[in-house]
């Protein structure tokens, strides 16, 4: 059987790192999806050329 080996002080550095940015990322995206459907849907032809260039 082989045992777990507790990580060192720049690995949990790191992982906490990723997590924290990764949670970001997540945050920033429904942000963003939230606010760009909320104009969207209004059809304000100036802020959906510039946001939701993709809808």
């Amino acid at each position: 059987m082989t045992r777990l080996q507790p990580l060192s002080l720049v690995d949990l550095t790191s992982l906490i790192t990723l997590m924290a940015l990764t949670i970001a990322t997540i945050l920033m995206a429904a942000e963003a999806h939230a606010f760009c459907s909320v104009f969207c849907i209004h059809r304000d032809r100036t802020l959906e050329t510039d946001i939701c260039s993709g809808l």
